[in-house]
């Protein structure tokens, strides 16, 4: 009997030594395990490392940039059940190399994670359409473009005596985004297009751009233009209200003309020539630089040579009527007279024989 229970006794003592001998062949064998408090970092975060190891045990720690540089070293020991942390190793600034970085443990072995480093603000670009700084009553297309994928978008937009108007936006593909504003009429001035983003690391940059907002249609005025000429040459004189480039002419029968305006003065002035007779439109107008139109019109009645043919015509055509008609007139009176002396030398001939 106390054979039997000396085996058994040898035999437990034999299994716990090997059960315990393969455990620590499993821990030795064991790599430690890492993890971060975020997978992508920006310019002033820190990084802290954290996992798994043999309990009680050191546990060495090294970042690495993307050009393989160690940049950080960094140790932390293992509780009792196994678990280490080492907090703030490293602090990104925007002087780091932007890209992947590795982080590295060993105890008894190496292992390492990736992380995502990510300390540049994106570069941004914000075109307007239509493409002009001056904009009229109309709707203007915003389309911002990024360097990298953004994961914050705001853009506003500041009129003379107005509170920013946010603009609803549109990702294309998280580099492109598109929206729309549609100018205040009331509202004339300066004006301003701020955008605020952050990317996907929370890197944030801004950029501003200024537009001017013109709804005044400008006045032309056509002041001097005969309302007949006879010459088919004229002069057509006029003012603008503010200085623009040019005015153009619209002429019945001659193409569109251009007439420079006198910007100090604010006038303008060109000799034309009609080649329509009868009523002619002559409209100006003009254009300011959001697009803004203003026009003006006045009517020349022109006599083409035609005319005053057929007016020459009309007067000689009545003298020789009324010349006609009193030719008429005097061989009718010269019958009358004719027959007036006939009667009376009949009655002085009847009273001599008479007699």
């Amino acid at each position: 009997m106390k054979q039997k229970t000396s085996k058994i006794i040898i035999t437990l003592i034999i299994f716990t030594l090997l059960l315990n001998f393969s455990n620590q062949i499993f821990i030795i064998q064991a790599l430690p395990t890492i993890q971060t408090n975020k997978p992508t970092y920006k310019a002033g975060e820190s990084l802290t490392v954290f996992g798994t190891a043999t309990p009680n045990t050191l546990i060495s720690v090294q970042l690495f940039d993307p050009n393989g540089r160690r940049v950080a070293v960094a140790q932390a020991e293992a509780d009792r059940e196994g678990a280490w942390e080492t907090a703030n190793i490293y602090t990104f600034n925007q002087a780091d190399p932007s890209g992947t970085w590795i982080i590295k443990a060993y105890q008894d072995g190496w292992a390492e994670i990736k992380i995502q480093v990510d300390v540049t603000p994106p570069i941004l670009n914000l075109a307007l359409e239509p493409e002009k700084t001056t904009f009229k009553a109309e709707t203007i297309t915003l389309t911002l473009t990024s360097n990298e994928k953004l994961s914050k978008v705001t853009i506003t937009v500041t009129q003379p005596n107005m509170e920013p108007q946010p603009i609803p936006v549109t990702s294309i593909n998280q580099t492109k985004w598109i929206g729309t504003y549609t100018i205040k009429t009331q509202h004339e001035g300066e004006s301003t297009i701020q955008v605020y983003v952050e990317d996907l690391a929370g890197n944030p940059a801004k950029m501003e751009k200024k537009i001017m907002v013109d709804t005044t249609p400008p006045k032309v005025t056509i002041t001097g233009i005969p309302a007949k000429t006879e010459d088919a040459t004229i002069t057509i004189r006029g003012t603008v209200s503010e200085p623009l480039p040019q005015v153009k002419l619209l002429i019945p029968g001659l193409p569109p003309l251009t007439i420079p305006v006198d910007k100090e003065k604010l006038t303008w002035g060109t000799e034309i020539t009609l080649t329509t007779t009868g009523h002619n439109i002559i409209k100006a107008i003009v254009q300011d630089e959001a697009g803004n139109l203003g026009e003006d019109s006045k009517v020349v009645f022109y006599v083409g040579p035609l005319e005053i043919i057929k007016t020459e015509m009309g007067a000689i055509r009545e003298s020789i009527n009324m010349i006609s008609n009193l030719v008429m007139i005097a061989v009718i009176l010269s019958i009358v007279a004719a027959v007036f002396s006939i009667v009376a030398v009949v009655t002085i001939v009847r009273r001599i024989v008479l007699k």
